[in-house]
């Protein structure tokens, strides 16, 4: 009996576990978030701009390079980026929080060019003519 009560006292421990806590050698979600958004924001520019480039060639290559620059901005290696997303994906509960704000992100970042583009300009001054 004691060897039951002292297995189920084990699993509640286990069960009680705080699973927000995230490994020290992953990156928080907070920068893993930035790095991503980046991540995207290189590929779009890479499917936007360098496909459609004919002097890059090698639009892989280009996009790869696109992500070294990231990984250099946020002083991190590509290793330590692999090993951070393969955690989150392994937590699916944490990767949808790390997406979903992603995409609040993205929606906010739409929103805002969209009233940009739709703010109506200020009339442009009438030219002074001379009147002989």
């Amino acid at each position: 009996m004691n060897k039951l009560i002292l297995a189920l006292f084990f699993c509640f421990l286990i069960a009680c576990e705080n699973r927000d806590k995230i490994p020290h050698d992953v990156l928080p979600k907070k920068e893993m978030q930035k790095i991503i958004w980046d991540m995207i924001q290189a590929d779009q520019f890479s499917k936007q701009f360098v496909l459609k480039d004919s002097a890059k060639k090698n639009v892989k290559q280009e996009t790869t390079a696109l992500y070294d620059e990231v990984f250099q901005i946020h002083h991190i290696s590509k290793d330590e980026f692999t090993k951070s997303y393969q955690f989150y994906s392994s937590r699916p509960d944490l990767l949808k929080i790390i997406f979903d704000s992603l995409a609040a992100q993205g929606n906010r970042s739409q929103q805002d060019l969209y009233k940009q583009q739709t703010t109506p300009n200020k009339p442009l001054p009438t030219p002074i003519t001379k009147v002989e």
